[in-house]
């Protein structure tokens, strides 16, 4: 009787690969069973297979996808803008499975393929580019992409940062955005890309400044030092500086522990004392909430009446 394998982690990181690639990578075919369900390698799409401790990197989970899907297959939306650096699953959500999401041009009939979406729509030459040896959509395009058919808190949260790193220039998109009329989700991306704020510094602070700007308050400036920038001196996430009101996103690591808490409480009555500012905080659960006291509560320190009276995420 032939003898099993014994089934050991890999003592090196394995590429991408098929099971007809195992004896080039020194392995007995027969391993691969034994190695699945002990959870040293994982099925990213049928036939293909990834070290598990590469299933974070995006551009490898692609790389691995790649080796069954079409070649002409582009990788989009989600997927796409992790390869480019931007995570759109969110920090609660950043330890779930990379999504897997393709484009092909509208004229093109692919099948689907099980634990990938595959999307025709029309596709442009100069929208693809090649990272890793996959096919993928530029960031211009991903953050079209993305601008559309995100839920509107994580589009602009991934539209701040991809305009922060430098990767897409909001004036461009704002006008390469009408290409796209008469499409799904081209009224929110309009809205969304006219907004971006490219010196945002976490997904809570757009978050936060998107519920802001739907309760048709004005336009808040972001990053704001007080009294001035320069070595010591205390910023704020957003506010209006005319008025010398402002808001900050407390989020969960920063801001979570007692002394954390009373050393915020301090340094905005600090801010209130010496410099004139009012400053209310909010937190993840106010942000993400249903509730509405999130808009009230900025309609009274502003002096204005929120324009919503439901939320619309």
């Amino acid at each position: 009787m032939p003898q099993v394998p014994r089934i050991l982690a890999p003592t090196s990181l394995l590429p991408p690969f098929r099971r007809a690639d195992l004896p080039s990578l020194g392995l007995d075919p027969r391993w691969l069973d034994g190695a699945l369900a002990a959870g040293f390698v994982v099925q990213v799409n049928r036939g293909a297979y990834l070290d598990a401790r590469l299933l974070g990197d995006p551009l490898a989970v692609a790389q691995a996808s790649a080796l069954v899907l079409p070649p002409h297959v582009v990788r989009c939306r989600a997927t796409a803008a992790m390869i480019h650096g931007v995570d759109p699953r969110g920090p609660a959500l950043d330890t779930s499975p990379v999504p897997l999401q393709g484009l092909v041009p509208a004229t093109n009939r692919t099948p689907k393929w099980r634990g990938a979406s595959i999307f025709e729509a029309p596709l442009a030459p100069h929208d693809v580019m090649e990272v890793g040896g996959v096919l993928v959509t530029t960031p211009e395009r991903t953050a079209l992409d993305c601008a559309r058919y995100l839920s509107p808190p994580m589009a602009l949260a991934v539209l701040d940062r991809m305009a922060g790193l430098g990767l897409v220039d909001p004036e461009v998109l704002r006008v390469r955005i009408e290409e796209f009329k008469g499409d799904r989700g081209v009224g929110q991306a309009r809205y969304l890309i006219v907004h971006i704020e490219a010196d945002a510094e976490s997904y809570g602070e757009s978050w936060f400044r998107l519920r802001l700007l739907d309760a048709g308050f004005p336009r808040p400036d972001v990053q704001i030092w007080v009294p001035e920038q320069r070595p010591g001196a205390m910023r704020l996430d957003l506010g209006w500086e005319a008025l010398r009101k402002a808001g900050e996103y407390d989020g969960e690591e920063f801001h979570s522990s007692r002394e954390q808490q009373d050393a915020d409480d301090a340094r905005r009555e600090r801010l209130e004392r010496e410099f004139g500012w009012r400053v209310l905080p909010a937190r993840k659960g106010a942000v993400l909430g249903r509730s509405l006291e999130l808009e009230l509560a900025f309609g009274e320190l502003l002096g204005m009446a929120p324009r919503i009276r439901t939320r619309a995420w």
